[in-house]
């Protein structure tokens, strides 16, 4: 049964850090067992092991775990599920003679094990730590590459035993299907979306616009009836909506910014900068908007999207949505300019009598 973290600033800091040398062998290496994951599936154990250890001596190892994009650590209670390795490990039988300490920054996980007594290893090759990831719904298709930084093995004389810089894996593989959790509020209402898969009918609870203009402060909502994968939409709930939605991932489309019309959209956490004409979706007490982005940044999560406005539009504070801001409102407010409408069964009609989607001068457009 695994072993709950001991977390505290020990002495194996100072010995690790005393070592200059490099006495590794050719064939010896530390390596990450092959896994295989389902993007916004389950927990998986990652486990990092040592084969061929030059030196029955070993005592204590440190190294950085950079997870790539996509792929984060679990947590248990508060606590990152990073534990001494519980089968086919190399420590001796009493397990309690190492313990392992770790931070995590950002994507990376700095783990440093030891022993209080200076116990060594009892076998050369083995597991060394376990740690348990969670693979998102937007994970990068196929292999993906995790590294290890600062690989270091103290020997007990406190001299180097294997050390390596970096040591980079490619035998994380992905899965192509793929799940996900689709979450709006229902004090927002709005929310905005980018999917790595095909979703040909729309759930029921939802709308999905795309956005490819703005009228006034008021953007131009374009209804969709299906979602196409990794393209950026806006999300509309009259009373929330969570669901688990179900795919198989586009692999031949990935990519990890994704533009249609006003909207862009992100596979990757990331941060955008203010004064490039970007704004994103916030409620700040009025319902959700897409605010400017001035003089600061932006964290934009995962599957999410924001707004790029053009220069001439770039004065505005905000721009609002609404079901009704659509292209016909540009119709209705000129009914002296004559239009070209048809109904979807491709009927050319003089007026519009009922709520549904047309098409108005080439363009699908939703009227309420």
């Amino acid at each position: 049964m695994k072993r709950r973290i001991f977390k505290s600033v020990v002495l194996f800091f100072a010995l690790s850090f005393a070592i200059c040398a490099n006495a590794q062998t050719n064939n010896e290496r530390v390596y990450i067992q092959d896994l295989s994951v389902v993007p916004g599936g389950e927990a998986q154990c990652l486990t990092i092991a040592l084969e061929n250890g030059a030196h029955s001596d070993y005592t204590a190892f440190q190294f950085d775990v950079e997870l790539p994009a996509g792929m984060e650590v679990a947590y248990y209670e508060g606590e990152a599920e990073v534990y001494i390795a519980a089968e086919n490990h190399v420590y001796p039988t009493r397990r309690n003679d190492h313990v392992v300490v770790y931070k995590v920054v950002d994507n990376t996980i700095k783990i440093r094990c030891y022993s209080a007594t200076n116990k060594a290893f009892e076998k050369t090759s083995g597991a060394l730590i376990d740690i348990y990831v969670v693979p998102t719904a937007y994970i990068k298709p196929g292999n993906v590459e995790i590294k290890l930084h600062n690989v270091l093995f103290a020997k007990k004389d406190e001299s180097a035993g294997y050390k390596a810089e970096t040591l980079t894996f490619n035998n994380v593989q992905t899965s192509d299907e793929c799940s996900l959790t689709l979450n709006i509020s229902s004090t927002n209402k709005f929310s905005t979306t980018v999917l790595p898969f095909d979703v040909p009918a729309i759930p029921d609870g939802i709308e999905v616009y795309s956005c490819n203009s703005a009228n006034g402060e008021n953007l131009v909502l374009e209804m969709q009836n299906s979602i196409v994968a990794y393209t950026p939409y806006i999300i509309y709930a009259p009373n929330g909506f969570k669901a688990t939605l179900n795919g198989t991932i586009a692999t031949d489309r990935y990519q990890e910014n994704v533009t249609d019309g006003y909207l862009t959209g992100t596979v990757v956490a990331q941060e955008i900068a203010g004064g490039n004409g970007y704004y994103v979706m916030q409620n700040k007490g009025e319902g959700a908007m897409f605010y400017k982005v001035n003089n600061t940044t932006f964290s934009i999560p995962a599957g999410k999207c924001w707004l790029k406005i053009p220069q001439e539009m770039q004065n505005c504070a905000m721009f609002r949505l609404s079901r009704n801001t659509t292209a016909i409102e540009d119709i209705e407010g000129e009914m002296n300019e004559e239009k070209v409408i048809y109904d979807l069964q491709g009927r050319k009609i003089k007026e519009i009598t009922s709520t549904g989607i047309y098409i108005i001068d080439n363009n699908k457009t939703f009227v309420k």
